[in-house]
């Protein structure tokens, strides 16, 4: 049985801003594991930390945009 030592979990969305323009985000991150470390809980860790850079990214890129336009 092989054992994890690091795994990746990543997400894009892409928002139509109107008038042919749009916003894209991206966000990963990236686990490392000790053979001890339990994978459901690193992986629910790991999607919750990803849902909160995406939404900090997408709050300042949304901000940026806007003030661009």
């Amino acid at each position: 049985m092989s054992t994890i030592t690091e795994f990746s979990i990543g997400c894009s969305k892409t928002i139509n801003l109107g008038n042919f323009q749009s916003l894209r985000i991206e966000a990963s991150v990236t686990v490392s594991m000790e053979p001890s470390d339990d994978l459901g809980k690193a992986s629910v860790a790991a999607q919750d930390e990803l849902r909160q850079l995406l939404e900090q990214t997408y709050q300042a890129q949304y901000k940026l945009m806007k003030s661009l336009l």
